[in-house]
């Protein structure tokens, strides 16, 4: 008999509401760029130049971060309704660190994205 799986750390996949919902529509060009920083972080680099590679939350890839990562659709609408082209700021990860099967209060992530968007209006 084979054995149970371990819990899975990652979230169930979103819907893409981002992608769907309108809020791209007056944009025309843009350019984001996503660093992923932390003591215990895999560090990468996304970039997204095309509205349809635009994903509505950007998860976490520290291996002891359970349920985390940020809202890049939360900033993009923000930056849409103020018709702002430019921004340049960090969100932090939502997750938590540690197991969570068990009964501790556990701490939260220490993971960064550092954030550079640009975009153009029609």
């Amino acid at each position: 008999m084979p054995s149970p799986r371990p819990p899975s750390r990652k979230r169930p996949p979103r819907k893409n509401l981002i992608a769907i919902d309108g809020t791209l529509e007056p944009v025309y060009k843009m350019q984001i760029i996503i660093q992923e920083k932390g003591i215990d972080a895999e560090p990468f680099e996304l970039r997204i130049l095309h509205r349809d590679a635009i994903h509505e939350h950007v998860d976490c890839n520290n291996p002891a971060c359970h349920n985390g990562g940020f809202s890049l659709g939360n900033v993009l609408r923000e930056m849409i309704v103020n018709r702002q082209e430019e921004f340049i700021g960090t969100s932090f990860c939502t997750g938590t660190e540690g197991d969570p099967e068990e009964d501790l209060i556990h701490p939260s992530c220490s993971t960064r994205f550092e954030i550079q968007s640009i975009l153009r209006y029609r």
